[in-house]
């Protein structure tokens, strides 16, 4: 008698820390969003880069960010009852395939050089109207791939992809940026091919899912039910409120990233950016992973509050990581440093946002998770929309390491406060449990 011996990929999948990759659909869609979030971020390194270049001011990358991140606060209600009504695989087909076109639009403008702020601007608000979109479907799509003893692992791996694609991304796209004869531009057209290896692997996602939105409450009165239901129950209105902190001030960045690579590491092109946010990409995956293996309760709730404390403690740290030697070869010490900073921030980042993200769809009911996601994403992304704007003009005034203080520095404050006003967050943090015993 001959014992079959299982494959490497179901050994493989049988780790607890990658549980829900061993169910097909949730597998292609996972590497749907691995690409799609590659694409995103070699594109926004690649624009902001460009922008500053040509202008040679922050504002302008704040601009530019904000048009990308202001659909996340108008257009996410919306995204939601349509998660809610129509076929959530079909949705985030439709806004991989509309990403793909935008993003070949930009690099041929570029490699026309016809390309100015406003045609970027309104460029990638449509693109993050399309990410906007299909975040609350995708979101709403997985709790449908996985039965429920692998669901937070699922919810977890997710949120791998969104933060750990920088690491997968940047990692070809950062050397290319350094090439003169490929630079950003060529960059542009990379990320257009990521978006359509997205599209490809989603294409074969073949999950049916919709919510239980019923078209005759009608459109405000769905919205109003998400609404309702975020802020009556207490603790997704906590959960809420921490996301929303977090993400103004300790995640909204982008629009400084650029200036500070260029002014405090000394950078002559992207590649400098590239790695910082390939560091950041590297310590996301790497933390998520890792906490996408935790299946005790209790360590979920002190993983929470450790990654709050480290998204405020590691910013103070990058803004006062020494200056690089101008006139340098290669990546130097005080980039080397940078790069470090970011990755342990980056998995703080990720860690927080994956937990938060895992007890709200926890709690939330399969018939509003599209509105209720949404609406997440719209105090995450509505309000970094707004951060990023004010940041980008900031640093031209004041510089980009007086904000990183400032900003790690008020977080801290709010976290001290919220946890001593906040029974039910401290009863979280020390026990892992949404709800009272």
């Amino acid at each position: 008698m001959t014992i079959e011996k299982p494959s490497v990929w179901r050994r493989a999948v049988d780790v607890p820390h990658v549980a829900a990759l061993k169910h097909r659909n949730y597998r292609f869609t996972w590497l749907a969003n691995m690409c799609s979030g590659a694409a995103m971020w070699t594109f926004i390194v690649a624009i902001s880069w460009l922008i500053l270049e040509e202008s040679d001011r922050s504002g302008d990358v704040g601009i530019v960010t904000f048009a990308s991140m202001l659909p996340f606060l108008v257009a996410s209600p919306v995204a939601g009852m349509i998660a809610d009504r129509l076929d959530r695989g079909s949705i985030a087909r439709f806004t991989f395939a509309a990403n793909v076109l935008i993003t070949a639009i930009v690099a041929g403008l570029v490699f026309a050089d016809v390309l100015v702020l406003w045609h970027l601007a309104l460029l990638t608000f449509v693109s993050g109207t399309m990410r906007s979109t299909q975040e609350p479907a995708i979101a709403s799509l997985i709790p449908n791939q996985v039965p429920r003893e692998d669901l937070l692992n699922a919810i977890t791996l997710n949120s791998a992809t969104r933060h750990g694609a920088r690491f997968f991304g940047l990692l070809v796209a950062s050397p290319l940026l350094a090439i003169d004869v490929v630079g950003a531009p060529g960059v542009l057209v990379l990320s257009a091919v990521f978006q359509l290896v997205g599209l490809g692997f989603m294409s074969m996602t073949k999950t049916r899912s919709t919510g239980e939105s019923s078209p005759q409450s009608g459109w405000i009165r769905s919205m109003s039910d998400g609404l309702v239901y975020i802020y009556t129950n207490r603790m997704i209105s906590i959960f809420i409120l921490l996301v929303a902190f977090h993400c103004a001030l300790v995640m909204s960045y982008e629009s400084i990233l650029p200036v500070f690579s260029r002014n405090e590491l000394g950078a002559t092109d992207g590649s400098i950016l590239g790695y910082i946010v390939m560091g950041f990409g590297i310590g996301s995956l790497v933390a998520t992973i890792l906490i996408a293996g935790v299946r005790n309760e209790r360590s979920k709730g002190q993983w929470l509050l450790w990654a709050a404390v480290l998204s405020g403690v590691t910013p103070i740290a990058l803004s006062v990581t020494p200056l690089a030697a101008l006139g340098m070869d290669g990546i130097s010490p005080a980039t080397g440093s940078a790069v470090f900073v970011a990755a342990v921030m980056g998995g703080a980042q990720s860690v927080f946002m994956a937990l938060t993200t895992t007890y709200v769809q926890t709690i939330a009911p399969d018939r509003l998770r599209g509105r209720i996601s949404s609406l997440y994403i719209l105090h995450a992304g509505g309000i970094m929309a707004f951060a990023n704007l004010g940041y980008g003009f900031f640093a031209d005034v004041f510089s980009s390491p007086p904000i990183l203080l400032g900003t790690a520095m008020a977080f801290l404050v709010f976290l001290f406060a919220a946890n001593a006003s906040l029974p039910d967050l401290r009863r979280v943090y020390r026990t892992g449990q949404v709800a009272a015993a």
